[in-house]
């Protein structure tokens, strides 16, 4: 009979120890290296996110720059029309003369008013005139309908005034036409006024 010795028992791993020991490593690598891949998989999904955002920041800055040029263009030609239209009402505010002085007046002040935009909106950048604007409605919303409202009543006084002005420029040719025909009416009756005294005088 052979006695084993305990020592030499307990040195050994039992294939079950062992096999444990293999899945514990194998999935410790595998581990490891799933946690590897995710960083990398985070950190590249990091570097392509700040490259998106640094593009759609240089395409949103183009695009603004771009909406700014256009706006910057609007916004000479809006200058030059409103100058164009003061222009056009001071005009207007000459040939109503003293005929129409108060009209002539208001049309003075508007067309001096608006002379005054002209400039300013020629002169200040697009954000400057977004904020002027947005600063003056919120401040004063009932002044554009005062402005709008005057705009229309000075445009109608206008139109009266000069329908009233060509009208006063064709009467006096009219009765002038008139009063020839009144004057050759009477030059004609005087005519046979004088035939008939000769008539008269002949008889006698």
């Amino acid at each position: 009979m052979s006695i084993e010795d305990p020592n030499q028992s307990q040195g050994q791993d039992s294939p079950d120890s062992q096999l444990k020991e293999q899945v514990g490593h194998d999935i410790g690598i595998v581990t490891d290296q799933a946690r590897h891949d995710l960083d990398a998989i985070a950190g590249q999904a990091k570097a392509d996110a700040r490259k998106l955002g640094h593009e759609a920041s240089e395409k949103i800055s183009e695009v603004k720059d771009k909406a700014k040029g256009f706006a910057g263009d609007q916004k000479d030609l809006a200058a030059n029309q409103i100058n164009g239209v003061a222009a056009a009402i001071n005009k207007v505010a000459d040939e109503l003369g003293s005929e129409q002085q108060t009209v002539a007046r208001y049309a003075r002040d508007l067309a001096s008013g608006l002379s005054s935009m002209g400039k300013t909106i020629k002169e200040r950048d697009v954000d400057d005139l977004m904020g002027l604007a947005q600063d003056f409605g919120r401040k004063q919303p009932v002044a554009f309908l005062g402005a709008a409202a005057l705009a229309g009543f000075v445009a109608s006084r206008f139109a009266l005034a000069s329908n009233h002005r060509r009208d006063s420029k064709i009467r006096p040719q009219v009765s002038g036409e008139g009063g020839g025909s009144d004057q050759r009416q009477g030059t004609s009756s005087y005519e046979q006024g004088v035939a008939a005294g000769q008539r008269a005088g002949g008889k006698s």
